[in-house]
């Protein structure tokens, strides 16, 4: 009876964990600025700040402000990096994930409910609790059964009928096709509004973003078995991916760890494993970006079921802004590769008077001809686990590799130790521009050898949860795009610290000299 009673009253705190939502931002800088100008009389400033009245409070979920800085060698020339780094909810910080090695749960949860979580003196883990519920969602996948246009049948043998008959479809379509069938097999969805239970709804998302997790994830893997034997059946596939998921899950892996052998079409090393769970936390959520966006104004609009607000969000991170960057610098590569060495330097220098994939950022100054410019930490971030790697002999990479990473090396030196010297401004100092997050995450699963046009599916994985911190919030407080700056409260301040920027200076160092990946 008392293990009754505790199991209840666990299941009670569980629940009430879940269904709390953090407080909402007070602080509204347009409303208070109004004020100000009319106590002063300024009528014109008045008039010009009521044309953005609408604007709401400032969001309580993302932080990303220039919090370091360093300096490095460009040549004769020193460069002084202002890095910017992230914070979620002003609790949890770039360094304390780099540093601390902090779970994917410990993460999501701070940016789920504002807190880190907590153990309490009845044996609730609430990190734990996290991580298990995201694991039923994602492992349930195996044995779903839901109606199709060939009658009922388990989900993973309708991907595997998916991926035979469309091999060349990345993990985005077969996650759109299922979600809209998912979404037909369930007309009267509660979907996405603030009458409903915030636990019971985070229950759904999380439910419906792991199941699409699963769908991009199995589909990568079965394709990986079909460039092995296009003639395998569709029960082969399906048979093949459910054995690794179930070998998996009896051996106590979580679903990330289970999603990287998927990804890489075979059971990931622990090396593998931390390279691309540290890539992905950090992933998890990227402020004011326009799959963000979406996925707030969906929140504010209500959406009638949950698998739209999920395809929708990652419809917009497939654009040109976002994942286009990733197989922007595919094409690009797949263009160098050939070339000899004095053209590919040529076709370099061309490319960056034009737009240069996976460098420079829409909103913030990571291009300048000064010596001061800003950083984006996360190509280091995710790059020096894996030089580390493969300076270990953990990971072993093939001539071809050795080639390709050379160039975006090169190219790295080319846009931002040389600079980009423009026709008729020679003498003017080079416009420098710095590689921004899809570098690191191109050149690492280009080192893992990630099939090219897989290479988005692990931010999609990780931004789903950053969706869901925006929904939540969007519920309390219509927001739609946050306000700069967000709430004070949660933009970190300068420490002394220097995690992330011995990140930053430890791979400018390595890339600066010559094969950095070649050792």
């Amino acid at each position: 009876m008392f293990n009754k009673n505790l199991e209840a009253k666990k299941v009670a705190a569980v629940r009430k964990t879940l269904s709390y939502l953090p407080d909402a931002s007070a602080y509204a800088p347009v409303t208070e600025s109004i004020a100000r100008a009319d106590e002063l009389g300024e009528e014109q400033i008045t008039a010009v700040l009521n044309s953005f009245s609408s604007m709401p409070q400032s969001t309580t979920v993302f932080a990303n402000p220039a919090l370091h800085k360093t300096a490095v060698k460009c040549a004769e020339t020193e460069i002084t990096l202002n890095i910017r780094s992230f914070a979620i909810r002003g609790i949890v910080l770039e360094s304390e994930i780099v540093a601390e090695r902090l779970s994917p749960a410990f993460v999501i949860f701070a940016g789920l409910f504002g807190r880190k979580p907590e153990k309490d003196t009845d044996g609730l883990d609430e990190e734990a609790v996290l991580s298990e519920l995201i694991d039923r969602k994602f492992y349930r996948f195996a044995d779903t059964r839901r109606d199709s246009v060939n009658g009922k049948q388990r989900l993973i043998n309708q991907v595997a009928e998916f991926v035979k008959a469309f091999p060349e479809a990345g993990p985005e379509a077969v996650i759109q096709h299922f979600s809209t069938l998912r979404k037909l097999n369930a007309p009267r969805q509660r979907g996405i509004n603030s009458t409903r239970n915030p636990g019971s709804l985070l229950f759904e998302l999380i439910g419906a973003h792991m199941e699409n997790v699963a769908l991009g994830a199995v589909s990568v893997y079965m394709r990986h078995q079909l460039r092995g034997n296009t003639a395998l059946h569709p029960q082969v596939l399906a048979m093949r991916a459910k054995d690794l998921i179930v070998e998996h899950q009896k051996s106590g892996k979580t679903a990330f760890q289970t999603c990287y052998s998927l990804l890489l079409g075979r059971h990931a090393s622990p090396v593998e494993a931390n390279i691309l769970e540290r890539m992905g936390i950090i992933q998890t959520h990227h402020g004011s970006a326009g799959s963000n966006v979406v996925a707030r104004y969906l929140a504010t609009l209500h959406t009638g079921a949950v698998s739209d607000f999920f395809v929708a969000s990652q419809m917009t991170l497939d654009g040109d802004r976002h994942f286009g960057a990733i197989h922007d610098m595919t094409a690009f590569m797949n263009q160098l590769e050939p070339l000899d060495a004095d053209a590919r330097e040529e076709a370099i220098r061309a490319r960056m008077l034009i737009a240069l994939p996976t460098f420079g950022h829409p909103e913030i100054a990571a291009a300048g001809r000064t010596d001061e410019i800003q950083q984006d930490p996360r190509p280091a971030i995710y790059l020096n686990p894996f030089l580390e790697a493969v300076d270990n002999g953990d990971v072993q990479l093939s001539d071809r590799q050795k080639k390709r990473l050379g160039i975006i090396q090169r190219i790295y030196q080319l846009a931002f130790i040389d600079g980009i010297v423009r026709p008729g401004r020679e003498n003017d100092p080079p416009l420098r521009v710095t590689p921004n997050t899809d570098f690191g995450g191109w050149a690492v699963q280009e080192g893992l050898d990630i099939y090219e046009s897989d290479r988005t599916l692990l931010t999609y994985i990780f931004r789903g949860f950053g969706w869901m911190m925006d929904a939540r919030e969007q519920l309390q407080l219509k927001i739609i795009r946050p306000v700069i700056p967000p709430h004070p409260e949660i933009i970190p301040t300068p420490t002394d610290d220097m995690t992330i920027a011995n990140e930053v200076v430890a791979l400018h160092n390595r890339l600066a000299g010559a094969n950095a990946f070649d050792r």
